[in-house]
């Protein structure tokens, strides 16, 4: 046999454990009872697929939500903001030295 043979033998097994190893996850889930949720981002708590934003119905979840969305966003901001400032400057900068 020549290494070649067993190279490729040792591919298709694992090929054929790899999909037997998925098959048996997704019998695993459809046998669990568990319907497909997500997870509020703050508390963890189980909350449905459609629910936007991904936090449950806890009034301190959805406040603390918008908190950390208003500081993604001001960040988000920034982010833009500033380079765009600094290279501004040094536009600025070259056309006086010239």
């Amino acid at each position: 046999m020549s290494r070649k043979d067993t190279i490729l033998r040792a591919a298709q097994r694992t090929a054929k454990e790899a999909r037997e190893a998925a098959s048996r996850k997704s019998k695993r889930r459809e046998n669990s009872g568990i319907p497909p949720h997500r997870h509020c981002s703050i508390c963890w708590k189980p909350i449905t697929l459609e629910s936007i934003p991904p936090v449950c119905s806890n009034e301190e979840c959805e406040d603390s939500w918008k908190k950390k969305d208003k500081s993604r966003k001001r960040l988000t901001i920034m982010m833009y903001f500033f380079p765009a400032f600094a290279i501004l400057l040094l536009i600025m900068n070259i056309l006086q030295q010239s």
